[in-house]
């Protein structure tokens, strides 16, 4: 009995430790002193684009969500044809914007896999949860500008089986910057371009009104990211 109760508690212990997570980044605000020192090299890294693609948040059991995808079929197809290109070229956007700083940019051409680097143990506050230096040693970085986006296309609310909002254009993500001096956050920004469609957005096949809605999500979440560096 007394080597059951020990797995119980074994088993239970391991759970909460697996339950158990660090609590999310709060945003830091760029400082003055982000680009006071001219002609720093930064990187500018972008992790693979999300496929455009519809999301229905709420619908989280199989089922439920397989009904969800059914009753949006015809959205979905139109969601998937719609493009990416303006977020494809931040990367440019961003390094001309650094550019104009006084900065020397260095764009990285290849998707950053953020998940797959090394985990960082720095005391520094606000520090990075990944260890970035094998980018600093490869390119002589001074920082590293990172952007990830999440969430790319059209989302819509369900709690369960029924739908609890109308859908909205959206792209999310964060981008921040990463002082290799201590491997802290110069700026962490999370970004969310979220429209609603004017008027009547339930218009298959081309949806126009969710089409305009999501290219609007698109230049809010652009600007969101670019106002910043303007400054």
């Amino acid at each position: 009995m007394k080597f059951r109760f020990g797995l119980v508690v074994a088993a239970a212990a391991a759970l909460l430790a697996g339950c158990a997570s660090a609590p999310p980044q709060a945003p830091v605000s760029m400082g003055f002193r982000t680009f006071a020192t001219p002609g720093l090299r930064i990187g500018v890294a972008m992790s693979k684009l999300p496929t455009v693609d519809t999301s229905f948040p709420g619908a989280a059991w199989p089922l439920s969500h397989a009904a969800a995808a059914v009753a949006n079929a015809s959205l979905t197809a139109h969601t998937r044809t719609l493009p990416a290109d303006d977020l494809a070229r931040l990367k440019g956007d961003i390094a001309q914007a650094l550019k104009r700083k006084g900065q020397v940019p260095v764009v990285i051409d290849e998707p950053i896999a953020v998940e797959q680097l090394p985990e960082a143990s720095s005391p520094a506050r606000n520090a990075a949860r990944r260890d970035y230096t094998a980018f600093q040693a490869r390119y002589q970085l001074d920082k590293l500008l990172v952007l990830e986006l999440t969430e790319v296309g059209i989302t819509r609310p369900y709690s369960s089986y029924v739908p609890t909002g109308e859908p909205k254009g959206i792209v999310s993500g964060v981008v921040y910057i990463v002082n290799f001096k201590d491997n802290s956050y110069d700026w962490y920004l999370p970004v969310l371009g979220q429209k609603s469609a004017l008027g009547n957005w339930d218009e298959p096949p081309a949806f126009p009104g969710l089409s305009n809605a999501y290219f609007q999500a698109v230049e809010e979440a652009r600007q969101a990211i670019l106002r910043p560096l303007a400054k």
